[in-house]
């Protein structure tokens, strides 16, 4: 076949492809329904007139009410304690005793001493008044103080009391009830020095609540308020704000605020993290609707209210905006109107809408 025979069935082939895919279009042109108006699916919730509530929110670590280090004030060998962890005591409990051997000869021998000096300050002092009396009378105070001193009295009486101090070291009493909190493993017979930190008793029936708080809020809050505890596994519970900080840390720009909370059950812990709520403003206005139904166009806050099957978008003011609700006073409003909420942020004035209800 020859070249030109080729090329005029080509053209012949686009000329009926054209004409069929003109056909097609008129085709679809033709079927394709007129006058169909399409309309978003806007999804909207119903307001009311319930009051909006304001709150100071933050995060705080929990420490005991009363925490006390275990150490001794000597060295020594311990003869027997009670410091476990977990374990619970009373006040007056002995947590530690000291193998007090060494502390009782030091006692003894400083007794013996003062005895001694006082037998020797008697019998002088006798001397002196009788003295005194034949000539300028009794032995003045300044008088009495000199010879205790000679004697040797004045220092046995310190150094007796010294040694009663020091024996009564050789046993720590826990001074209030409380749980031990220890990571050690102690042993009787095992030596410690002055100083050593054995563990802790923590007094858990009360806890404290340290949060910190942004200073353009620290004006809101005042002492004795109460707080909305809420712990990591979802429980709550209630304080009351203790004390405000006097200082403001200049770096964070923030402030402390310590909540007392009675924790009888023992349900908070030294060192857990619990979120806190305070309740700082309440405010009453024509309508409350959640935050969500807010727009902002051209600098202006706005909302869209639904009017039968359409929308009419309303320039607002809030008098109060909340994370969750907002609270409008514009007379236009009636409490219970149904104001768009999602899906909505191209809708125009006066639009026609698929009305969806938030459940």
């Amino acid at each position: 076949m020859k070249p030109t025979s080729h090329l005029l069935m080509m053209i012949s082939a686009l000329f009926i492809l054209a004409g069929c895919s003109r056909e097609d279009s008129e085709a679809s042109t033709r079927e394709r329904p007129q006058g169909i108006e399409i309309r978003p699916d806007v999804v909207f919730v119903k307001t009311d007139g319930e009051p909006i509530h304001r709150y100071l929110e933050s995060t705080g670590i929990v420490e005991a009410a009363r925490e006390l280090p275990i150490q001794s004030r000597l060295s020594g060998f311990i003869d027997r304690h009670q410091i476990h962890e977990g374990m619970r005591v009373s006040a007056g409990d002995t947590l530690l005793r000291i193998a007090d051997e060494e502390w009782q000869l030091r006692y003894r021998e400083a007794l013996n001493t003062r005895l001694k000096a006082e037998q020797e300050y008697r019998i002088e002092r006798e001397l002196r008044s009788r003295s005194a009396r034949n000539g300028e009378g009794e032995l003045s105070e300044r008088e009495d103080r000199m010879l205790r001193q000679q004697t040797g009295l004045l220092q046995a009486e310190i150094a007796y009391e010294r040694a009663a101090l020091d024996l009564s070291y050789t046993v720590f009493q826990a001074p209030f009830s409380g749980e031990i909190h220890t990571p050690l493993n102690l042993s009787a017979g095992a030596f410690i020095g002055p100083g050593n930190e054995l563990g802790k008793l923590l007094d858990h029936r009360t806890v404290l609540v340290r949060f910190d708080v942004l200073e353009s809020e620290l004006a809101s809050v005042r002492e004795g308020m109460t707080v909305e505890l809420t712990t990591a596994d979802g429980r709550t519970l209630n304080g009351r704000i203790r004390t405000i900080s006097p200082m403001v840390n200049r770096d964070r720009k923030t402030g402390q605020i310590l909540v007392e909370v009675a924790n009888s059950d023992r349900l908070l812990k030294t060192g857990m993290t619990v979120n806190g709520r305070i309740l700082t403003e309440t405010r009453s206005g024509v309508l409350r609707a959640p935050r969500s139904v807010l727009l902002e166009r051209d600098g202006r806050h706005l909302v869209f209210r639904l009017r039968g099957s359409m929308v009419e978008w309303i320039y607002v003011s809030p008098e109060m905006i909340t994370p969750e609700y907002i609270l409008l006073n514009e007379s236009v409003f009636t409490a219970g109107d149904t104001l768009a909420f999602d899906r909505h942020f191209a809708l125009s004035h006066q639009q026609r809408v698929n009305v969806r209800m938030m459940n």
